[in-house]
C-alpha cells in the first residue's frame, strides 16, 4: 500500500506539479519555512482526516482561495483507487474510489499513516492520551472487531458521565456501570495483548538504534488490576459526581516504557528519547505489516534534528528494513544516508514551490 501520485490545490502555500512518489523512500528537502512540514501534513490529512498542526482545517486554505484539495492515487494490492479530501466553506469532505466517505475510519484503512516529528518525544513524556491513540490505531488496523468494542464503551461512558452531571440516582447509574464494565473487558484485553506484541517488536529496533538494554512496556488498564470495574465505579459514584465524569476505566489506560527497571524520563537524554520513540513507531509499522500483510506510510519530519550522523544512518537502515513507504524531510538531503534504498524520489521546496529532483 502506497501513494503513487499526490496533487495539492491551494493547500497552504504549496504549489507545483503532480508529484510522482516512490513506493520506498521520498526525501523532501528545503530551508526552514519552505513548506516541508506542510507536505507531510497533506499526506497525514489523507490518512487521518485531521491535522497534526492545526485544529481548524480552514487555516490550511491558501490566502485568497475558497478551498484546499488534496488528491492521491494509491496502490492497494495492485488496484489504483483515488483518495481525495477537501475543505471549503461547507466543511470537510472526502471521496475514496469514487464514493463519498462517511467516516474517518475509511481514510485510516485506505491510507494507514504513522508520524514522527520533533515533538514526538511527548509520546513518552507527555500525557497518556497520545499513548492510548497509538495502541488504538494499531488495534483498529489489526482487528476489525476493535472499533465496535471501542464504540460500545465510548457510548456507555458518555451516558454515565451525563447521568452523573444530571444527578441520576444510584439505580440509574448502576445500569450504565454494568454496561461500562462489560464493554471494558474486550477493550482491555485487546490493548493488553497489543501492548505485549508491541513490546516484543520494540526490543529489536531499540537495540539497533541505541542499545539500551532490557526494555519493558508496562500497561496500566485504567483501574486497579485486582478489582472488578463495576465495583470500582459503584464505590466511586459520589466522588465522580463531584468531578462530573468517570475517573476509572479503559479511557484512563496508559503504558510506560522502562529501561533497566527505570522510567524513561529518569534515564534518557532528549536524543535518546527521539530514538526510542522512533523504535516504537517502527515496531508499530512492523506490527501493521504482520497483521495486515501490507506496508503503511511513515512520515518523518526533520529526521536529522538532535541526531548525529551514525544514529541517522541507523534510523535510515531500520526504515529501509521495515518495508514501509517513507516521506522524510531534512534541510540538507546529504544529511540522510540513502544507500539502503532503491531509487528514492527526491523533492525540493523553495518558498512553497515543489520541484522533483532528477
Amino acid at each position: 500500500m502506497a501513494l503513487v501520485t499526490l496533487e495539492l490545490t491551494d493547500f497552504r502555500h504549496l504549489r507545483g506539479p503532480l508529484l510522482a512518489c516512490s513506493p520506498g523512500l521520498n526525501v523532501v528537502s528545503g530551508d526552514n519555512a519552505s513548506g516541508k512540514t506542510s507536505l507531510l501534513e497533506a499526506v497525514y490529512l489523507l490518512g487521518r482526516g485531521k491535522s497534526f498542526r492545526a485544529a481548524r482545517l480552514e487555516e490550511a486554505i491558501r490566502r485568497g482561495a475558497e478551498a484546499w484539495r488534496v488528491v492521491a492515487e494509491l496502490d492497494i494490492d495492485g488496484r489504483h483507487p483515488r483518495l481525495g479530501i477537501q475543505r471549503d466553506a461547507s466543511g470537510f469532505s472526502a471521496r475514496f474510489a469514487g464514493e463519498p466517505v462517511a467516516g474517518l475510519a475509511t481514510l485510516a484503512r485506505a491510507l494507514p499513516v504513522l508520524l514522527l516529528t520533533p515533538d514526538s518525544h511527548r509520546l513518552l513524556d507527555g500525557g497518556p492520551k497520545q499513548r492510548r491513540r497509538l495502541l488504538d490505531w494499531g488495534l483498529f488496523q489489526a482487528d476489525p472487531a476493535f472499533i465496535g468494542h471501542w464504540r460500545r464503551y465510548d457510548l456507555a461512558l458518555r451516558q454515565r458521565n451525563a447521568a452523573l452531571r444530571q444527578g441520576v440516582a444510584a439505580r440509574g447509574l448502576a445500569v450504565w456501570e454494568a454496561e461500562l464494565a462489560a464493554a471494558a473487558l474486550p477493550l482491555d484485553a485487546a490493548r493488553r495483548g497489543f501492548c505485549a506484541a508491541l513490546e516484543a517488536r520494540l526490543g529489536g529496533y531499540a537495540d539497533a538504534l541505541l542499545d539500551l538494554g532490557e526494555l519493558r512496556l508496562d500497561y496500566h488498564r485504567g483501574w486497579h488490576r485486582e478489582r472488578e470495574l463495576a465495583e470500582v465505579l459503584a464505590e466511586g459514584r459520589e466522588v465522580d459526581r463531584r468531578f462530573g465524569h468517570t475517573r476509572s476505566g479503559p479511557h484512563r489506560a496508559d503504558f510506560g516504557v522502562r529501561v533497566g527497571g527505570r522510567a524513561v524520563a529518569e534515564s534518557l537524554s532528549r536524543g535518546q528519547h527521539k530514538l526510542l520513540v522512533t523504535a516504537l513507531v517502527l515496531a508499530q509499522a512492523a506490527l501493521y505489516r504482520a497483521h495486515c500483510g501490507r506496508a503503511c506510510t511513515l512520515l518523518i519530519d526533520d529526521l536529522p534534528a538532535e541526531l548525529d550522523r551514525p544514529h541517522r544512518a541507523r534510523v535510515m537502515r531500520c526504515l529501509a528494513g521495515v518495508g514501509a513507504q517513507v516521506f522524510v524531510t531534512a534541510i540538507e538531503p546529504a544529511s540522510l544516508d540513502t544507500e539502503a534504498w532503491e531509487a528514492p524520489a527526491r523533492f525540493h521546496l523553495d518558498d512553497g514551490l515543489i520541484t522533483k529532483l532528477i
